[in-house]
């Protein structure tokens, strides 16, 4: 028997097509986000979206035989009316989706995001990176071509190697942390210097960040 169509999938792209935030549309659903959004991606409905507003701004067009607009509009085959466009013709369909959500994002949000990405890529390269002792040696084979002749060579990564990369990967890391905490400082209101300053101890500013966003969601003064 053929499978039934989901009328879920319907009401999710009826309430898209309204205006709503997948986040939205997943409580009123009752739907994990990822579910709308892998229906989004998979039935295009940005397309559809698109459409419609295409369609309405041609309803809102100049009465017919109006030329107030005669040699004013954009060029024939001109995409400007197409929001995204660009990105649309040459990005794939998840990269797309991604800027698309980034749309209701202020500047605040956009730094905010990099910088909790950014702390756990650091948190997360303690366990990548670790080094157990001195002893901790890593040995790994690299094959070589030389003409039709296939070697061997071998790479040691010495425990001190490891570590000084370590130190190096970390130190680059957590400079990047820095600056992005103080951009949203700036961003925020702080001046260059006081920006600066904060930044230093850059964990007690991320708590005190985020403890603002948090009073912020919830309606409270900051």
């Amino acid at each position: 028997m053929p499978r039934k169509p989901d009328k879920r999938i319907e009401q999710a792209q009826v309430l898209y097509l309204k205006g709503l935030k997948l986040v939205d549309i997943s409580k009123q659903l009752d739907l994990p986000e990822g579910t709308i959004r892998c229906w989004k991606n998979r039935y295009k409905w940005n397309a559809t979206l698109q459409k419609n507003k295409c369609n309405v701004a041609k309803n809102k067009g100049a009465p017919s035989g109006n030329k107030n607009a005669s040699g004013h509009g954009a060029p024939e085959k001109n995409s400007n009316a197409e929001k995204h466009g660009l990105f649309r013709k040459y990005l794939p369909e998840e990269t797309f989706s991604i800027i698309d959500e980034m749309k209701d994002k202020s500047p605040l949000d956009l730094i905010w995001d990099a910088i909790q990405i950014q702390y756990a890529a650091i948190i997360r390269s303690q366990q990548i990176m670790y080094v157990k002792d001195r002893e901790d040696k890593t040995v790994e084979k690299v094959e070589q071509r030389t003409g039709n002749i296939i070697g061997e060579t071998w790479e040691v990564q010495q425990a001190w190697d490891k570590q000084a990369s370590f130190l190096k990967a970390q130190s680059t890391a957590i400079t990047s942390l820095k600056n992005l905490v103080k951009d949203y400082l700036e961003l925020e209101g702080a001046s260059k210097s006081d920006a600066k300053e904060q930044a230093k101890d850059w964990k007690t500013a991320i708590i005190e960040i985020a403890k603002r966003r948090k009073e912020k969601m919830n309606g409270r003064p900051d």
